[in-house]
């Protein structure tokens, strides 16, 4: 099993603990939101690196669709680090360089030196460059 896997699984088993306490316990929603959404991350990249499709093409064919093989397009064609692409991920869900820092548990100036790198390669300067990237990107 490699890193991407191991991850995968991990990210899966803490949706699997959220899960009963959003169900039984009244607790936000915000923990069942955040594990789902790491584990539905962490198994595109393993789907991406075996077939070159997302996960979320097997659920869904809309937009987010759209945007997740935007990114990994993106991340490979660019040559973005593994990290790189985490935080790009999370650039498209509209998060900002605190968000990304809590959720990456790395420091906030990490997440900005991180953004700074991704803005480059992607030769975009502004949130809003980026978002009319991810919008316009042929995949084709």
């Amino acid at each position: 099993m490699n890193k991407d896997e191991q991850k995968a699984l991990e990210a899966i088993a803490r949706a699997y603990y959220a899960a009963p306490n959003y169900l039984f316990s009244n607790q936000d929603k915000y923990w069942l939101e955040r594990s789902l959404i790491e584990a539905i991350d962490a198994l595109d990249i393993v789907e991406y690196s075996r077939t070159k499709r997302t996960f979320l093409s097997l659920i869904q064919n809309e937009i987010p669709f759209h945007r997740k093989r935007t990114v990994m397009s993106l991340v490979e064609e660019n040559h973005l680090t593994p990290r790189e692409g985490h935080v790009l991920r999370y650039l498209a869900n509209g998060h900002n360089a605190a968000y990304i820092a809590q959720a990456m548990n790395i420091a906030k100036t990490t997440a900005r030196s991180h953004i700074y790198s991704i803005y480059k390669k992607l030769n975009v300067h502004s949130k809003k460059e980026l978002d009319e990237l991810l919008q316009n990107y042929d995949l084709n």
